[in-house]
């Protein structure tokens, strides 16, 4: 599989499988809300804070709250999110300034053996982020955990500079399962552990 035509202009994503009982009775306690993804019947299990934006509101919103660069930046990820196959979905939260990207794609299976060459790619678009901004970012974390049935991939990258309000915390996700792959991308300002919403999900 040619993941590089595949991912080439994310940031990119996950891991984190949980199996036990002490996390599944977490996320039967975890607050928050389903949101329904029409093109598939994917459900998304968010904060409450959480409200949906069309990529048009979205960009109208950023423009308000970001600098000039950080609009620049954002809205070109945005736009090239959009242009993948499947169907980009955008939901933010006001109270804490988070974003959540969803992108439903075409189905494809991965292995622990790839996931160097996905680390890779987000390398590379960071990369290119990099050559148009002061942009510095310093990886955390990246893993990878899953079996035949589901895989997952999970990266996490601080992005700090001089023309950001604020550092910002990119947590990415990749998700492959019953037929189904998603990509999801987390912005905060604060380092989070989102991993509980995202074992919510249910994939059709």
């Amino acid at each position: 599989m040619n993941f590089k035509s595949n991912f080439y202009l994310i940031l990119i994503l996950l891991i984190t499988l949980s199996c036990n009982d002490d996390k599944k009775a977490s996320t039967e306690n975890l607050s928050g809300k389903y949101h329904f993804l029409e093109d598939t019947g994917t459900q998304i299990y968010l904060p409450k804070a959480f409200e949906r934006y069309s990529l048009t509101e979205y960009q109208r919103l950023l423009d308000s709250l970001t600098t000039k660069k950080e609009y620049e930046i954002e809205t070109e990820r945005l736009e090239s999110l959009s242009k993948m196959d499947g169907s980009l979905y955008i939901y933010y939260d006001k109270e804490n300034g988070s974003t959540f990207t969803i992108n439903t794609r075409p189905y494809f299976a991965f292995t622990k053996e790839d996931a160097p060459q996905l680390l890779g790619l987000i390398t590379e678009n960071n990369d290119k982020v990099k050559e148009n901004s002061d942009a510095k970012f310093t990886k955390i974390t990246a893993k990878y955990g899953g079996d035949k049935n589901q895989q997952l991939f999970k990266a996490i990258y601080k992005v700090s500079g001089k023309s950001m309000k604020n550092d910002v915390y990119n947590t990415s996700y990749i998700i492959s399962s019953k037929g189904q792959t998603v990509f999801i991308q987390l912005s905060t300002l604060e380092e989070t552990n989102f991993d509980p919403y995202v074992e919510k999900i249910l994939l059709k």
